[in-house]
């Protein structure tokens, strides 16, 4: 399935990737993912503006014959990083990978290792291509939206199987300023509880809005 520029350029209010897809937003839009053992990587491009960038993978490591997963997480990646030069102009040091998300175990025991596939392949392509990750929420079922308003996102994170949430706000301008090398915390968890990645981004004045804390899980 190759991405059409239709996917590129709709400015549809709300935006979904299908399996094996990438779609794309700008202001005034909202990008929605559900993923059960599948896994997306969210990202976000700086130019006169700013474009957030989402797939949905199926299976992470590159099945061929696949009849269902046809892409891996190597060819998204790879086609939304294109996209981001070839259309809509934006530097690779203008590109930040903000979320890895999903790789839920969709049933017991040891023999389903789809989902920890899915989130070991996705992590090594990310680190041999020098990307940092700024949030990491992984190992459930999970339902997450991110709606862009110019200069800052809201971003909404469910863990359907554990039943927490929460809501917070990005100031764009801020992300792209912090220096997640320099950070020992990093990757962040939105829905872990006291993560020191996210407490930090919080001080940092990256993290600037926070609704549903009482949501979030307790150790």
């Amino acid at each position: 399935m190759q991405l059409g520029i239709e996917n590129i350029n709709s400015r549809d209010k709300y935006v979904m990737p299908a399996p094996d897809q990438v779609r794309f937003i700008r202001n005034g839009q909202t990008l929605s993912l559900i993923l059960g053992s599948c896994i997306s990587t969210v990202f976000i491009g700086r130019n006169s503006e700013y474009v957030v960038s989402a797939n949905h993978i199926m299976i992470a490591r590159e099945h061929p014959h696949g009849i269902i997963a046809k892409k891996s997480a190597l060819q998204q990646i790879d086609e939304i990083l294109d996209h981001y030069r070839e259309d809509f102009a934006v530097d690779r040091k203008d590109i930040r990978c903000l979320h890895l998300v999903g790789g839920g175990k969709k049933v017991s025991g040891e023999s389903f290792r789809v989902h920890s596939e899915n989130i070991e392949e996705t992590k090594s392509v990310l680190s041999s291509k020098g990307i940092e990750l700024l949030f990491d929420d992984t190992r459930s079922h999970y339902f997450a939206t991110y709606s862009l308003d110019r200069t800052n996102m809201s971003v909404f994170i469910e863990d359907k199987l554990a039943g927490v949430h929460l809501s917070y706000i990005l100031d764009l301008d801020r992300l792209f300023d912090f220096d997640v090398s320099r950070s020992g915390a990093m990757p962040a968890s939105a829905l872990k509880a006291d993560n020191p990645g996210f407490e930090e981004l919080v001080d940092a004045g990256v993290i600037v809005f926070i609704t549903g804390e009482k949501s979030r899980q307790c150790d």
